[in-house]
């Protein structure tokens, strides 16, 4: 992953429960750290709310690039 890609909770990351008020959020990643328990730094964007001025921490695992839409031509 790199800064400023679109991302998403993975299928793992969707069944841990710290995740639950992430689910079906979008996300930029702020910040890469290689050799942290939590590599990546992310600011979240909710259809329910205002987005979080935040960056919350994520492990790998957890996250997920959101594909592109191949409909658009």
């Amino acid at each position: 992953m790199r800064i400023g890609d679109l991302v998403e909770l993975s299928a793992k990351g969707k069944t841990l429960k710290s995740n639950s008020g992430f689910l079906g959020e979008v996300g930029v990643v702020l910040e890469v750290m290689g050799n942290g328990y939590y590599d990546l730094g992310i600011r979240w964007f909710s259809k329910r709310y205002c987005s979080s001025r935040r960056v919350t921490w994520f492990k790998r695992y957890e996250i997920k690039k959101l594909k592109s839409d191949k409909k658009c031509p």
